[in-house]
């Protein structure tokens, strides 16, 4: 098995990190290390990067097994934005966000290689759309708002859409997941999403 370079895993991914967005390339890049609401929202950007976010992960570590430009897993691409290390983790769809569901989460489909880590005793929250398609949660809400894909602060419930089901699954060792490539990313109004689809871990 190829060993994951260091520095495809972003650090301590439970607290606060970055999404920026190229918008002359199109590639999205996500901060290496945790990073501050305050200083992400004082990040002096170039005129073609926007931010994209601000979020959680809710596993316990992760990975890119490659940049999306690459043809074979290994190093990410990496670079400095406004004093930051950020690696280039995904390429979203040119034609942006669909909204399949009236007043529902938005839905991306993404160009990324990603894996997510948890450990023994984590619990997975799951959502089914339809029989045989299962997404994970990925980024926890963001209630004070600035999350990934978030558009202003949410301080009620999000429902799920009619005909979906949720569910969580607890596992009893150190579990990876490798999301599918092209990942389907739905977005909910509170900043969370969840993402595969997955087979459900046994």
């Amino acid at each position: 098995m190829q060993k994951i370079p260091k520095k495809n895993f972003p650090i301590d991914c439970q607290a606060l990190h970055s999404e920026i967005i190229d918008l002359d390339t199109g590639t999205v890049w996500q901060s290496h290390l945790p990073m501050s609401r305050d200083i992400y929202d004082n990040l002096e950007l170039p005129p073609a990067l926007r931010k994209v976010g601000i979020g959680r992960g809710v596993m316990d570590e992760h990975y890119f097994r490659r940049s999306p430009q690459a043809s074979v897993d290994g190093p990410v691409t990496e670079k400095v934005i406004a004093g930051h290390a950020f690696f280039h983790c995904a390429n979203p769809p040119a034609d942006g966000a669909e909204m399949p569901i009236p007043g529902g989460p938005a839905l991306l489909r993404v160009d990324k290689h990603h894996s997510l880590v948890f450990h023994a005793g984590s619990e997975l929250q799951l959502v089914t759309t339809e029989p045989g398609k299962t997404f994970i949660q990925v980024i926890a809400a963001t209630p004070s708002g600035g999350g990934i894909m978030q558009k202003g602060s949410t301080d009620h419930v999000v429902s799920l859409p009619d005909g979906w089901q949720a569910s969580s699954q607890t596992v009893s060792a150190t579990t990876v997941i490798h999301l599918p490539h092209p990942t389907q990313a739905w977005f909910f109004a509170d900043g969370a999403s969840f993402q595969g689809p997955i087979d459900i871990p046994e």
